[in-house]
């Protein structure tokens, strides 16, 4: 590799030229320049696919393929939609997520014992209200 800079060139002037002549290079075998990769900044952001497997009891299957079937997806689209749920807060705006987060740490609990705790808590009020009681249908003062 050869790289020229002009007499009385700066420090800026070889570093442009050595990144200008490292992306003109030739890849051996190959007409085609390199491109510099971006720096990766998480290493879990990528869209590739990595292979799982996982021992269920039948039941367990059988469940997950008939609300599969239920939705129209198939299996592995509705395992991955449910975990990357559990995952993300479910797609719940930033503000929320924290709120939730700040929660769940201040009872102590982890992802799966605080979905229960709220899964309880709802049933709860449920007990004292009735099922449905805040459906869009279901009348009364709504609040904004």
């Amino acid at each position: 590799m050869e790289v020229t800079v002009a007499e009385g060139g700066t420090h800026r002037d070889l570093q442009a030229a050595l990144k200008d002549a490292k992306c003109r290079r030739k890849t051996v075998g190959s007409p085609m320049p390199t491109k510099p990769r971006p720096p990766a900044t998480n290493p879990f952001s990528t869209t590739e696919k990595l292979m799982q497997t996982f021992r269920m009891p039948r039941e367990l299957v059988v469940f997950l393929k008939d609300e599969a079937a239920a939705r129209g997806s198939d299996l592995t689209g509705h395992v991955i939609r449910h975990l990357d749920g559990v995952r993300t807060w479910f797609g719940l705006p930033a503000a929320a997520t924290a709120l939730l987060e700040a929660d769940r740490k201040a009872l102590g609990l982890g992802r799966y014992e605080y979905l229960l705790h709220l899964l309880f808590q709802r049933s709860l009020e449920l007990r004292d209200k009735g099922p449905g009681f805040d459906a869009p249908n279901a009348g009364g003062p709504r609040r904004r």
